[in-house]
C-alpha cells in the first residue's frame, strides 16, 4: 500500500528556513513584517499574498525555476501539496 504524504506551504517554510539557518524573527525582517505574520504562516493560520511568497523564496534562495509552483501552493486554500 502507498502512502501518501501532504506537504503544506507552512510546513516547508518552516523547514527551509531552519536550512538556511533563519529564524522567523530574522525573515521577518527581511521581510519588514512582522514576526506572528511568518508565525501564522508557518501554522497555516495565514496565507501570504503572492508578492509575500514571492520575495519569502527570494530571501531563502530558492530557484527561480521553483519558484512558481511554490507561490501556487502557498497561494492555495487547501495549503498543501499531495
Amino acid at each position: 500500500m502507498s502512502e501518501s504524504i501532504t506537504l503544506t506551504f507552512g510546513a516547508w517554510l518552516k523547514l527551509r528556513r531552519r536550512v538556511c539557518d533563519v529564524t522567523q524573527k530574522q525573515l521577518a525582517r527581511q521581510l519588514g513584517v512582522a514576526e506572528i505574520t511568518i508565525r501564522k504562516i508557518e501554522a497555516d493560520q495565514l496565507r501570504p499574498s503572492k508578492h509575500l511568497a514571492d520575495l519569502m523564496l527570494e530571501k531563502l534562495e530558492v530557484p527561480r525555476g521553483e519558484r512558481s509552483s511554490l507561490v501556487q501552493l502557498a497561494r492555495r486554500n487547501g495549503h498543501s501539496l499531495p
